[in-house]
């Protein structure tokens, strides 16, 4: 499996505001970290996948899981970190699928969320939640895992690693209240 730069993780995961410096640009990308355990004790398969042009990362994984044939008599955990929550279309396709797939125990982690301002957005995130598919924001253990699991250790980051998943996940927790938000709408009983 190929791993992640240390530079791409710190710049795409990256969910803190922080004022751009005069010359400094770097388009965010969408990435989707994945892991397929099987409850069997198996061992985990894991990849990545970032935007393409014409294909989302969440239709990037869910063809890659069809292409797996998973043995659908067994029972297998996903969890997938992304560093942007899904789009209303990613997320009804999410749902038919993980319908399709009740083999699967899909977990969703998103270090930033899409357009949440936006009930199109917030409904797609409410449909995620109405199909059993967790969707929470990535704090300091999330981000830890992913940057344990999915990024290339191979030469020193430009760095602190452990001070960057502390701030991360400090700064996850006002994301995290945002996300609430959205589900208690989803709860709240609707008047006609």
């Amino acid at each position: 499996m190929s791993l992640l730069t240390a530079e791409t993780f710190s710049l795409q995961f990256n969910n803190r505001r922080q004022r751009r410096k005069k010359g400094t640009y770097y388009p965010k990308r969408t990435y989707l970290c994945y892991q397929l355990t099987p409850r069997n004790g198996s061992t985990p398969t894991r990849g990545y996948f970032k935007n393409k042009k014409n294909c989302h990362v969440e239709i990037c994984f869910i063809d890659k899981i069809a292409s797996m044939e998973l043995d659908k008599t067994q029972c297998y955990d996903v969890t997938c970190y992304l560093t942007w929550s899904p789009c209303p279309s990613c997320a009804q396709k999410l749902a038919a699928f993980a319908k399709a797939q009740d083999h699967l125990n899909l977990r969703i982690f998103a270090s930033r969320l899409y357009y949440h301002w936006r009930r199109s957005y917030q409904k797609g995130l409410q449909l995620l939640w109405e199909s059993q598919i967790p969707v929470e924001v990535m704090g300091l253990p999330e981000f830890t895992d992913c940057w344990e699991n999915f990024v290339d250790h191979g030469k020193p980051p430009p760095f602190n690693p452990s001070e960057k998943l502390q701030k991360l996940g400090e700064a996850s927790q006002s994301i995290k209240r945002r996300l609430e938000r959205i589900k208690s709408l989803a709860l709240s009983p609707r008047l006609e």
